[in-house]
């Protein structure tokens, strides 16, 4: 089904976040960013372009370029327009097409699109969906609508980034545990993710907005982190997507004086405390130290 965005799309955004008709500027960077990223990712992968790191091959980026064309009220309400200067005709509407497509695939089965579609869902693909999911929680958003017309083409919500996380599980390795000290905890709602240093070195993880409070309140504690991991090809984690956090309780370190005094031993003012009573048999003495090693 060909899908063209000649007359616009429309984002809505609902949730606590978006009362009064008001969306944080963070969150509304979040869905245009990686909405923008996702649809030049397909782009590339359309186009026989391999993605690589840094800007993207220009006449591309600017054929599925989206522009913000207006705000209203009734929740958040975005209006999106295609840029007047693309070059390359219909791309824009393949890419979008095949974003819709494979999101109802997702709805409905819980998996990867399969076969010629499913190539263009790359890891990065969905890794951008499940950032753009991230700000869906009790707290922020309930769901995200993306409409042309009157016709609402697909909903991200919770249970749609619980999918989405759950194929990164299955495209990544399995289920990872680690140990270590978390540290720098970033809780813009455009990044959400921390550094857990590690025996075997720093882990840097990312995290959905239901988990920001636990990051928060362990900060600078040894925790035990469980999540997905995508892998380094010599098999140390990259990145690992966390599903749960837990603090481990350290060994308090304390002072001589505190255990000097639960201990009740004081301090030797004068070495003659240390001479004990007189022995008056010392061959009885010797005796008694012999049995006490065990000597016949």
């Amino acid at each position: 089904m060909n899908r063209s965005l000649d007359e616009g799309l429309t984002v809505r955004a609902v949730g606590p976040a978006t009362s009064g008709a008001r969306i944080p500027l963070s969150e509304l960077a979040r869905i245009a960013s990686n909405l923008q990223a996702t649809l030049e990712r397909i782009a590339l992968s359309i186009s026989g372009v391999r993605a690589r790191a840094g800007r993207r091959p220009s006449d591309i980026a600017e054929a599925v370029r989206m522009d913000f064309a207006g705000f209203s009220g009734g929740s958040a309400v975005m209006r999106l327009l295609p840029a007047e200067t693309s070059t390359l005709d219909n791309l824009l509407d393949a890419s979008f097409d095949t974003l819709v497509t494979g999101i109802e695939h997702i709805q409905q089965t819980g998996e990867k699109p399969a076969e010629e579609l499913g190539t263009h869902f790359t890891p990065l693909v969905l890794n951008g969906l499940a950032t753009l999911c991230g700000g869906i929680g009790r707290r922020g958003l309930t769901r995200i609508e993306f409409s042309v017309g009157e016709t609402v083409l697909f909903t991200l919500d919770s249970r749609v980034r619980s999918q989405l996380r759950q194929i990164q599980k299955l495209n990544t390795a399995s289920q990872t545990t680690i140990v270590g000290r978390l540290h720098m905890g970033d809780f813009e709602p455009l990044s959400l993710k921390c550094r857990i240093d590690t025996t075997l070195g720093s882990v840097w993880c990312d995290f959905d907005i239901d988990l920001k409070e636990d990051v928060f309140n362990q900060l600078e504690q040894l925790v035990m982190a469980s999540g997905s991991a995508e892998l380094q090809s010599d098999g140390t984690v990259r990145v690992l997507h966390l599903v749960e956090l837990t603090a481990i309780e350290t060994s308090q370190s304390r002072t001589l004086e505190d255990l000097a005094a639960e201990q009740g031993v004081r301090p030797l003012h004068d070495p003659e405390q240390l001479r004990g009573a007189p022995i008056e048999d010392f061959d009885e003495f010797l005796a008694a130290l012999r049995a006490a090693r065990g000597d016949e």
